[in-house]
């Protein structure tokens, strides 16, 4: 894709006088790969079929992209010692932070990453760099999504649709703001497995952050009461529907980071 404008840790390439460009002939490229997974199998029916056992993500995103400094009068413009000291002070740091494409089309999508940097030279000059993105998934990530669901009467129904490319189970941050005294149930009709919890009271506030679980009050020994059953999303590509019912009437917020697959 073609874009020349970036933002990383919350610093514009542009802002700082730079623009991503291509020193070939062949127009402005970035290379990239990720999402790719591995497929492990084993040989059954005498080697006439392998069985599929496992699949895993075995790399991270990465790209390569050139960067120079916005061509004043249509001329190419060197970069000095001092410009290339502060580029590699803000480019090549010792851990991930946040790398956004500035282009409509990538609205709210993001990487977390940092870069190995090698210096394009012309005859001695230092005209531009060449950045090689390393990051922390095979896949980009959207700014947190919340749901907010609001169950006035015992278990009424509601349902909600993951905003994700990946398929599996999806476990949100989730907060149960409970109303009324009881056990309570949340059970997803996309799931074989509910969750519980004995003992509730109103105005509980109760926090699920996978693998942790929290109570606002402090007397309701909670990881005593629940069945470590966390909430989760179910999403496949035929069915992203999930149907919710609350025992008691509650305020349930979910949060969660979706996955982008997309190809930097």
């Amino acid at each position: 894709m073609q874009f020349h404008n970036f933002e990383y840790d919350g610093v514009r390439l542009n802002d700082m006088g730079y623009t991503v460009c291509s020193f070939d002939s062949g127009g402005l490229q970035t290379t990239s790969n990720g999402s790719r997974i591995e497929f492990h199998t084993v040989p059954s029916s005498k080697g006439t079929r392998h069985d599929l056992t496992d699949t895993s993500y075995d790399e991270c995103l990465s790209a390569t992209i050139q960067i120079c400094k916005i061509p004043l009068q249509n001329k190419r413009q060197s970069i000095n010692t001092h410009e290339l000291r502060e580029l590699m002070n803000w480019l090549n740091r010792k851990e991930f932070h946040k790398f956004r494409l500035l282009e409509e089309d990538y609205p709210n999508i993001y990487l977390e990453a940092s870069f190995n940097v090698s210096k394009i030279e012309i005859e001695g000059t230092v005209y531009g760099l060449e950045l090689e993105m390393i990051t922390n998934r095979p896949f980009a990530i959207h700014e947190p999504v919340e749901i907010t669901l609001n169950y006035t009467k015992p278990n009424e129904k509601k349902a909600v649709y993951p905003y994700s490319d990946e398929e599996g189970f999806l476990y949100p941050h989730t907060e149960i703001e409970v109303a009324a005294d009881g056990d309570f149930t949340l059970k997803n009709d996309s799931d074989h497995q509910a969750l519980f919890i004995a003992g509730c009271r109103a105005g509980e506030l109760i926090t699920l952050d996978y693998p942790i679980i929290a109570s606002s009050l402090p007397s309701h020994k909670i990881q005593n009461d629940f069945n470590w059953h966390f909430f989760r999303m179910a999403n496949t590509f035929h069915n992203k529907k999930n149907t919710l019912s609350a025992s008691l009437p509650c305020r349930i917020t979910l949060t969660y980071s979706p996955v982008i697959k997309i190809q930097i």
